[in-house]
């Protein structure tokens, strides 16, 4: 569950705004739209809303969860998912009454059959079974649908006690929902207990939700005004109906390309099985060989290829008879603790999160997640788990180009520029060790540190600075998917965030059908097992352009903030959208003339620990986005067989795949061998 929110609030958040608007925003030359502002009508109230949104939160933290922890303890998933549909069941008149407003007759036919099937075979409810056996959907049909169906507009965005997002319209629309809601006028005090009860038993879904909004953005309330906006888009334009989106998400144009042959010396192309060879052919006529190939794999294009790296998991790991906080659930993420240090004197402690093993004498692993990723990293929590279950005691830290590990540093320190990062990086690393093994009187004879993507890049720098001083506080690195130039990579990126820029038509209503497909993948579990994700090109840049965006406008808040120069939010966002990576180097480290920073940021620049050491090892992909063909060849000359090529999966696309863990699962066999001699 934990790891479907995650990734349903990364790509629950990708907007953009209509044509016209979008339009003007090029003209204004800003590199992103302004998101707070395409799915609600105005925050004339931020100020406001800041304040009770931050009160909400206290309480939440104070009183809310504990109720939700207490409940999700007594009661079983099924018990509660079982009581809420029959709620659900019981609310079948404020649906039918705002189907009748809108002239929906579908709605209504829909509605009605699902009421008599489930009040009657579904036992009042308890089960879906008009769903399970006739395969009719529920129409979440409101009376705020209504409203809006009558022309009536939204008004204010408001953010109100406990209430927490709303606007004008939704607050009329939830009078009329209590007024038409059966249990509303069962007044007893018996009857007033089951409505509280309902009331908790409904709302226990969102602490994984607050939690992951509070812990892996700088500004929880800005990720609250997005979700509820696209949210409301999605119901307002029933595409949260699976008839519907079928009939609108097709319009989409994939003959877009994400990179222009014209202006781009390298592009890649691969050619897949060639005479049982794997290679990879670009326009000036490279050649590589793949090591492994995923004999299966359906590619479609290098960026939607890279999103399956959403189906990292390992079979059965996350499931529970138990809701999320419930005390009795003991997955993985449960049973990891978190622990503080202090980075730099009178700064804000870094927190990171570890899992020993009962053996004192256990060996380490360190994981480095990716770009603007934090502790709760879902994947470090998979990577973590493989390496528990060798044997192995685990601390996570959140990538150092993340705005938590920019706040534990100095005011004035701004982070890029990986020289000067990895003498940072290494001194978490060192302080965590040190924590840990006074705190529990442990000795880690053995030590590795693993990354994925800017996390694998750090790893191999933190290898670098070892070898260069002669330490042995790690003894081997493992790398997945590092870039090979910084400044060719954020040139990827800074390409595929302003693919918004290029999509014509209706960005709004093509924006809520791409989140309203992620949303309906998840429900109905369809990427479990899939061969090839049911999004197109259009889809998966703006989705991967709107993360990139997101982790880069985390760090440029936090920055802001810090200043202490007393800009408002607002203020701070407008300089947001007008900044990419590549301006963030510019405005923030050094012009991007500086050939010495440029030498100093790839990896060309360890190339005698690459070419001299045996303790690493990195695993890449022929199709990776990341990195160039000439860059992957030119890796493969220094680390020969250190080095691993998958022959398809893009960037970290290939991680969920058998292949991919049975490698690093020998890789882990074989430091373990070295760990006992």
């Amino acid at each position: 569950m934990k790891k479907i929110i995650t990734l349903f609030l990364l790509f629950n958040l990708i907007f953009a705004h209509n044509f016209a608007l979008a339009d003007s925003l090029i003209n204004e030359n800003l590199k992103h739209p302004r998101y707070y502002e395409i799915f609600i009508d105005s925050d004339k109230y931020e100020k406001f809303n800041r304040k009770v949104f931050n009160f909400n939160l206290k309480m939440n933290k104070i009183f809310v969860k504990n109720l939700h922890i207490v409940w999700d303890t007594i009661f079983p998933a099924f018990f509660i998912d079982a009581v809420n549909r029959a709620y659900y069941n019981i609310e079948y008149p404020k649906r039918v009454v705002s189907a009748l407003f809108q002239r929906d007759f579908d709605a209504i036919k829909n509605e009605t059959k699902r009421f008599i099937i489930n009040t009657t075979i579904g036992v009042g409810g308890l089960f879906d079974s008009a769903l399970r056996f006739f395969n009719l959907e529920m129409y979440d049909e409101d009376m705020e649908q209504a409203f809006a169906k009558c022309k009536i507009k939204s008004g204010n965005y408001l953010v109100l006690p406990f209430i927490s997002s709303t606007n004008t319209r939704d607050i009329f629309g939830r009078i009329l929902d209590f007024i038409l809601t059966p249990t509303t006028y069962f007044m007893a005090p018996v009857a007033a207990a089951i409505k509280a009860a309902l009331l908790i038993n409904r709302t226990e879904f969102i602490q994984p939700v607050i939690k992951m909004v509070e812990s892996n953005f700088a500004d929880p309330y800005d990720i609250a005004r997005k979700f509820f906006g696209v949210q409301k888009e999605i119901k307002l334009s029933n595409y949260d109906r699976k008839n519907v989106l079928e009939k609108n998400k097709d319009d989409f144009d994939d003959e877009f390309e994400l990179v222009d042959k014209n202006n781009t010396l390298e592009h890649l192309e691969v050619k897949g099985k060639i005479e049982n060879e794997h290679k990879i052919t670009s326009d000036i006529g490279q050649e590589l060989t793949a090591d492994i190939y995923l004999s299966d794999f359906k590619a479609q294009n290098p960026v939607l290829d890279s999103m399956r790296t959403a189906l990292f998991d390992i079979k059965n790991e996350s499931k529970s008879f138990w809701k999320e906080y419930s005390l009795w659930n003991r997955n993985f993420n449960k049973k990891l603790k978190t622990e503080f240090v202090e980075i730099t004197q009178n700064k804000p402690k870094y927190a990171f999160k570890y899992l020993l093993q009962k053996k004192k004498a256990s060996p380490l692993v360190i994981i480095f997640p990716s770009v603007g990723e934090g502790i709760n990293s879902n994947h470090s929590a998979i990577l973590g788990n493989i390496f528990y279950k060798k044997g192995y005691s685990i601390i996570i830290l959140g990538n150092y180009f993340q705005w938590e590990f920019l706040k534990s540093l100095d005011n004035d320190y701004r982070i890029g520029n990986i020289a000067e990062d990895i003498k940072y990086i290494d001194k978490l690393v060192n302080k965590a060790i040190i924590k840990l093994s006074s705190k529990y009187d442990r000795v880690f004879l053995r030590r590795t540190a693993i990354g994925t993507s800017l996390g694998a890049y750090a790893v191999l720098f933190l290898g670098n600075k070892q070898y260069q001083d002669s330490a042995n506080n790690i003894d081997n690195f493992i790398a997945i998917c590092p870039p090979y130039d910084l400044f060719y990579a954020i040139d990827k990126m800074d390409n595929i965030m302003s693919s918004w820029q290029k999509y014509p038509g209706n960005l709004k209503n093509k924006i809520a059908i791409t989140t309203a497909k992620v949303m309906r993948a998840y429900k109905e579990k369809n990427l479990n097992k899939a061969e090839m994700l049911p999004f197109t090109k259009y889809e998966a840049e703006l989705i991967s352009g709107y993360i990139f965006h997101q982790k880069l406008s985390d760090m440029i808040f936090q920055i802001e903030k810090s200043k202490g120069n007393n800009l408002s939010e607002k203020d701070i966002y407008e300089n947001i959208y007008t900044i990419n990576y590549k301006d963030y180097i510019s405005k923030y480290l050094t012009s991007d003339k500086n050939e010495e920073f440029k030498k100093m940021n790839n990896l060309d620049s360890i190339s005698d620990y690459l070419i001299n050491s045996d303790n690493y090892k990195i695993y890449h992909s022929l199709d990776d986005y990341l990195i160039s063909n000439s860059q992957l060849k030119s890796l493969r000359a220094k680390c020969e067989n250190k080095l691993k090529i998958f022959s398809n999966g893009a960037h970290l696309g290939f991680l969920y795949r058998d292949e991919f863990k049975n490698e690093l699962n020998n890789e882990i066999d074989e430091i373990l061998k070295l760990y006992k001699q």
